[in-house]
């Protein structure tokens, strides 16, 4: 029993460091210093097609966060800016791009 309840705390604490615990080295950045990073960077939107589709950046690649697991190949280079809307989706997909091998210089928050 007390195993099961280790298990179960153990699961929670993963998920709310997964989620809600900041990443380490991912700085802000303001939207002016966005256009003069995109010379070598790539810009993902993570936000919603819907979401992003009414506030575009121009050369930003809409990839929201549901679709990313399934499409991160179709990011070129390996250095990214997230654009996102929630402190919960840039810790998400900071992690997972870091994971797959992708460094990921800053983000930005819209909305």
């Amino acid at each position: 029993m007390e195993l099961l309840l280790i298990g179960i705390v153990a699961f929670i604490l993963y998920v709310v460091y997964k989620r809600y615990i900041p990443v380490r080295g991912v700085r802000s950045i303001e939207k002016d210093k966005l256009i003069a990073h995109s010379d070598h960077t790539v810009l993902v939107d993570l936000r919603d097609y819907n979401t992003s589709y009414k506030d575009k950046l121009d050369q930003a690649l809409c990839l929201p966060l549901a679709y990313l697991n399934r499409h991160y190949q179709d990011i070129p280079g390996c250095s990214v800016i997230l654009v996102a809307s929630s402190k919960v989706e840039k810790n998400m997909a900071t992690r997972f791009l870091r994971n797959k091998g992708f460094s990921v210089k800053g983000y930005y928050f819209i909305g």
